[in-house]
């Protein structure tokens, strides 16, 4: 029984983090992203004259042919285990922010000597705390996201999250336990080595504005149009918001499997990163057309086991080739011919 009990506060736990008030899953991100869709729904439809319709908006936000594709209903499995079941393996993995935020601080001051606390104004230093860990999470994310496309045994694994043919809010976690732990831990890095320098310039205690629990302007992020980002709901920013937000269309033409969008839009929140590398493509407007998946490959991962398993199987052939002597990789091929 008491294994039993403690199996079930941890469930609870895994819940509440998962769908508590400041979660990403969380009533108000969800229902900030389904009324930041309105309010665009609304907007559209007054713009062409047509007529409000709440049933009309229901069947273009809850569409069967999106909800009830098998990729969908993938999505939600994936999302399960990731999001309920591997959560505090996660975690135990992961390396924590305030450790590096230790190490930087502790680094500074060795190399440079304790001195005392500049004595900026608060709200100026929580405003510099703010943007810095703002401007860190989103590179080491862009960063983890570029590499994870740019070489082939890491792009193994973050096929697993392209293959979704459909996308829903659920998409966001149909990713390999490798690429989730890759990108937590890069973006721990970042963000405390950030704080590790804000704490030796101003103190110990420097924190950012929050909301939710988290830097306020994630926050509002994934309060307003963040889950729309994998949906099949056309918001493009164009212009100069275009250069600075990842809007929904900036992240459905990252996904998209036409190779003029192949490695575009990396960022999460935010496009400079992108707009900085090389890496933007701004989207029109104008809904263009989009395609889902991976092609050829696509068969692949129609099962959490295949889309668990395959990865190891195909990185490993990545890292045998790269690291075969020529000559070998020669008569393999041979070999292979025959």
């Amino acid at each position: 029984m008491d294994v039993l009990a403690r199996a079930l506060i941890e469930a609870g736990h895994r819940a509440l983090a998962t769908f508590g008030p400041g979660s990403p899953y969380g009533a108000p991100a969800l229902l900030g992203a389904l009324l930041f869709a309105a309010l665009y729904y609304i907007r559209r439809r007054r713009a062409r004259g047509r007529p409000i319709s709440v049933k009309a908006f229901y069947r273009s936000i809850f569409a069967p042919r999106i909800i009830l594709h098998p990729s969908s209903l993938l999505d939600l499995s994936m999302w399960a285990i990731n999001a309920l079941v591997l959560t505090t393996a996660y975690g135990m993995l992961a390396v924590g922010g305030l450790t590096f935020r230790d190490l930087v601080a502790g680094g500074l001051t060795q190399a440079f000597g304790a001195h005392a606390a500049l004595a900026w104004p608060v709200a100026l230093v929580i405003a510099i705390a703010t943007l810095s860990e703002l401007l860190a999470y989103e590179f080491a994310y862009w960063f983890a996201h570029y590499c994870f496309h740019r070489f082939p045994a890491l792009w193994e694994f973050h096929k697993v999250h392209h293959s979704a043919e459909v996308m829903t809010t659920l998409t966001e976690m149909r990713q390999h336990p490798v690429e989730i732990l890759a990108f937590v831990n890069l973006i721990g890095i970042a963000t405390g080595s950030v704080f590790g320098v804000t704490t030796y310039l101003f103190g110990p205690g420097v924190h950012p504005f929050t909301l939710l629990n988290g830097n306020i302007f994630l926050m509002l992020f994934l309060l307003t149009w963040g889950h729309l980002r994998h949906s099949h709901i056309w918001i493009a920013f164009p212009g100069f918001a275009g250069k600075l937000f990842q809007s929904p269309a900036h992240h459905q033409i990252h996904h998209s499997d036409n190779p003029e969008h192949f490695n575009r839009n990396l960022g999460f929140a935010l496009a400079i990163w992108d707009w900085a590398f090389g890496t933007l493509y701004i989207p029109s407007a104008k809904r263009e057309p989009v395609r889902f998946g991976v092609g050829e490959t696509q068969g692949d991962f129609d099962s959490v086991a295949k889309s668990f398993m395959l990865p190891f199987l195909r990185s490993g052939e990545h890292f045998a080739r790269t690291i075969a002597p020529p000559d070998a990789s020669a008569a393999n091929a041979l070999k292979a011919r025959r």
